[in-house]
């Protein structure tokens, strides 16, 4: 098994991408929000890129519900913006939500080529690693970035995934790309105060700046869910 990690999604290969199982990590807040939004009864998400396709969508589908952000602001005419504590049961219980965000919907849109596509994050680091190395193929951990340009926090994350797999797949037998060695060293260097460096990145300190700041020491949080959600056909469920 062969893991690899790809910091934005501009340096994803075409090569083999078919034969890979996706990891597509958004900490700061997509896959975190998502993950929480399951975790409260969700029943599916769509991701889409623009908001307009969102908007088309429930044209057509009135019971969905449309959740995301643009700069990390709720964008206007959606119900529900991009931040965890938005998910809550009496929100998104037994619906169905059309997600859009300026970065994290756009690495999934690249990964849907995967022979598996799972979304990760801290919340679900431990549970996201088993399910991908159970596959025994080998892994590309896709970091949505921030627009086109490496998040620090997603790389973190991507590190923590790679030690976990490691130990999943016993680290005698698992290969490392360049990338990933990387990406665990950056990890290691800071998991001792993660919450810390997550509010300290450029995202963590935007995030604060115009009022989400609660949202940070909550995405920093390690396996606080045994969820897995996976994308099958433009949909995540």
């Amino acid at each position: 098994m062969r893991v690899e990690v790809v910091k934005v999604p501009g340096g994803l290969g075409e090569a083999g991408r078919s034969e890979h199982v996706f990891v597509v990590v958004d900490v700061l807040r997509l896959c975190s929000t998502v993950l929480t939004a399951f975790a409260n009864g969700c029943e599916a998400v769509v991701p889409v890129v623009e908001p307009a396709e969102a908007f088309a969508l429930r044209e057509a589908r009135p019971e969905l519900v449309l959740a995301g952000e643009r700069d990390g602001l709720r964008i206007e005419g959606f119900a529900l913006g991009n931040s965890p504590f938005e998910m809550t049961r009496e929100a998104v219980g037994g619906r169905t939500l059309v997600a859009c965000s300026t970065n994290g919907t756009k690495a999934l849109v690249a990964a849907g080529a995967g022979a598996e596509t799972l979304l990760g994050c801290f919340l679900n680091a431990s549970a996201v690693s088993r399910r991908a190395a159970a596959s025994g193929r080998d892994i590309t951990v896709l970091c949505s970035g921030k627009l086109g340009m490496s998040a620090l926090e997603d790389v973190a994350c991507a590190g923590l995934l790679v030690e976990k797999l490691q130990a999943c797949g016993g680290r005698g037998r698992v290969e490392l790309g360049s990338g990933a060695d990387d990406a665990a060293a950056l990890y290691r260097a800071n998991a001792s105060d993660l919450g810390g460096f997550v509010a300290g990145v450029e995202h963590g300190r935007y995030l604060a700046r115009i009022g989400m700041g609660r949202d940070v020491p909550y995405c920093a949080q390690v396996d606080v869910f045994e969820l897995v959600p996976r994308l099958v056909g433009g949909v995540i469920h």
